[in-house]
């Protein structure tokens, strides 16, 4: 029950960002159509992958006269056992925004993609989790959003860890963490 609470707060003042609740086209397959002829696939390509970017990744296929196509391929997510995505519509200047979790046997933070006119972008990483029982968890479900003008304020409603999949993590209260996500990529502020 917590969690669905926390998951209302991606959107607590913030009526231009919408929850988006995409199915994945078969059961398991980490596939999710985004609009009709465009699908995004969270899965590990080896023949992509190399010595420094490996992994799982987000892909994105377009149909072309019915034939889907790999048009774009994030880089490696390295370790991660998984890529959990969470879809917001029309937040700010994005059609959609994808926050996707990474990590292992507990959360690394989070990824944020931004899919717009049939064109995804990898606008950058937030090293955030927060405390879980008993390892770091997903940051996305205490995540909140406001539009901004031409940007989009990101603020969280718990305390977090940053960094914790990395050598030091450390323990920050809410209010002094907050990201602010452009057309090109995600700050810290």
């Amino acid at each position: 029950m917590l969690l669905l609470l926390a998951a209302a707060e991606i959107l607590a003042g913030t009526p231009a960002c919408q929850s988006l609740r995409l199915q994945e086209t078969t059961a398991g397959s980490q596939t999710y159509e985004l609009e009709e002829g465009v699908h995004l696939v969270f899965e590990r390509d080896a023949s992509l992958d190399t010595a420094t970017d490996y992994g799982q990744r987000v892909l994105l296929y377009v149909a072309e006269r019915g034939v889907f196509k790999r048009v774009y391929y994030s880089a490696g997510s390295k370790d991660s056992a998984a890529m959990t995505p969470t879809f917001i519509g029309h937040c700010g200047r994005h059609e959609t925004l994808i926050f996707v979790d990474v990590g292992a046997e507990y959360s690394w933070g989070f990824r944020v993609f931004a899919y717009d006119e049939r064109k995804l972008r990898d606008l950058g990483e937030i090293p955030i989790a927060v405390p879980g029982d008993p390892d770091a968890q997903s940051a996305i479900p205490f995540v909140k959003l406001i539009p901004n003008g031409e940007t989009i304020d990101l603020t969280f409603t718990t305390d977090v860890i940053k960094d914790a999949g990395g050598k030091l993590p450390q323990s920050l209260p809410a209010h002094d963490v907050r990201y602010q996500i452009g057309a090109i990529s995600v700050q810290a502020k």
